[in-house]
């Protein structure tokens, strides 16, 4: 086992609310994921919201549709990008690695939890694997 599916059974360990892990590389690139969350088809829109850097007062990308699921763009930092499914179909966190790069740890998160009770692990992981990807 690689040190980034360490760090993945580590936060899937740690934190009950992460029901699927994507990572993309500094190029763009899917590194892995696990089997229940398929991001292939995603990438050109996970790599425009985690490209586009905005100034001052920008709104930016205000949604974004992973494997079908449409997710409204509730926070946009250079720290982390949220977004939520307003028809309760769960929430996803990407922290960018590193913090404002265009890696990213991508964690779709459980429908019945909100998506700060997770944010705190995602981002220590996001943290771990910055010099890995």
């Amino acid at each position: 086992m690689t040190d980034i599916e360490n760090i993945i059974d580590d936060l899937l360990n740690a934190e009950e609310n992460v029901l699927g892990v994507a990572i993309v590389g500094k190029n763009g690139s899917l590194i892995t994921q696990t089997e229940n969350w398929d991001l292939s088809g995603d990438l050109q829109a996970i790599n425009e919201l985690l490209n586009l850097k905005l100034e001052l007062g920008q709104k930016g990308i205000t949604s974004i549709s992973l494997q079908g699921i449409k997710y409204m763009i509730v926070e946009n930092t250079e720290e982390r990008k949220i977004g939520t499914n307003v028809t309760g179909k769960g929430h996803v966190i990407i922290a960018p690695i590193p913090i404002g790069g265009t890696g990213a740890l991508i964690c779709y998160i459980n429908p019945a939890a909100g998506p700060r009770d997770a944010l705190l692990n995602v981002q220590t992981y996001a943290l771990k694997l910055a010099p890995l990807v």
